[in-house]
């Protein structure tokens, strides 16, 4: 039976780059386009219904994992298999959706975009250098700890399958950008199949990525989910790990 696949993208102040990034689409390989916007001030939910989206606005701000958690929850609801989430703004390509899909058909649960499939690709396109080794870094010390085949747990591209999602207890995740590494780190916890394709980025202006302040602290927080993952395989399971392995 064919499986249901929606995109997903959860905004904040794109309106600027929008309309140029949904152009970009393959929209022949999705039965649904959603974007939920997180009560952005410069009209992006206005431009989204222009354009033909499906589109949502939170009545207040949840943020990035707030948003993400409603944006699965509209897609589960519609009854999709297959979610594929990636940001609106432009930085991560359209390109990496088609190879992804084909990762879920081969019997991947979760696909990872890995910017660093080429090392010089994200200083080429615009990553800011000081975040280049911290990066580096923290992918070497995730893959030890989750012992997962993917190279970049840190970036903006991901597909989910039904089955990923209902694996794992996500709506107790943060509502900011740790959401998504935790994400990653209940997957594993639950042995879901991994799989990773090349994702091309584009960075330019001011969004390219949090602050330096902000950075650190998604690194600390990493830190610990990592330490609450070692924690859980040793029958310990706190918030993130409630499901028996």
């Amino acid at each position: 039976m064919k499986k249901r696949v929606a995109l997903v993208m959860i905004a904040y102040n794109e309106s600027k780059a929008l309309e140029a990034f949904y152009k970009t689409i393959p929209k022949q390989f999705f039965d649904d386009i959603i974007l939920v916007d997180d009560k952005s001030p410069d009209g992006t939910y206005e431009l989204a219904e222009r354009l033909g989206i499906d589109t949502y606005q939170n009545e207040r701000q949840l943020g990035y994992g707030g948003n993400m958690k409603r944006a699965l929850e509209i897609a589960l609801g519609k009854g999709v298999d297959v979610i594929v989430d990636i940001h609106p703004d432009g930085e991560y390509l359209a390109s990496a959706i088609e190879p992804a899909l084909k990762k879920i058909e081969e019997g991947a649960d979760f696909v990872l975009g890995n910017r660093f499939y080429d090392t010089k690709k994200p200083l080429e396109s615009g990553m800011y250098a000081w975040k280049y080794l911290p990066i580096i870094i923290l992918n070497w010390l995730a893959r030890a700890v989750l012992r997962i085949p993917c190279h970049d747990l840190h970036q903006g591209f991901r597909v989910y399958t039904r089955n990923l999602l209902e694996s794992v207890q996500y709506e107790g995740n943060s509502n900011d950008y740790l959401f998504s590494f935790e994400l990653i780190a209940q997957a594993a916890f639950q042995k879901i199949v991994f799989a990773e394709v090349p994702v091309e980025t584009r960075y330019s202006g001011e969004k390219r990525g949090a602050s330096l302040g902000k950075s650190i602290r998604y690194s600390l927080g990493v830190f610990l989910i990592l330490m609450y993952f070692l924690v859980a395989k040793i029958g310990i399971r706190g918030r993130l790990f409630k499901t028996p392995c």
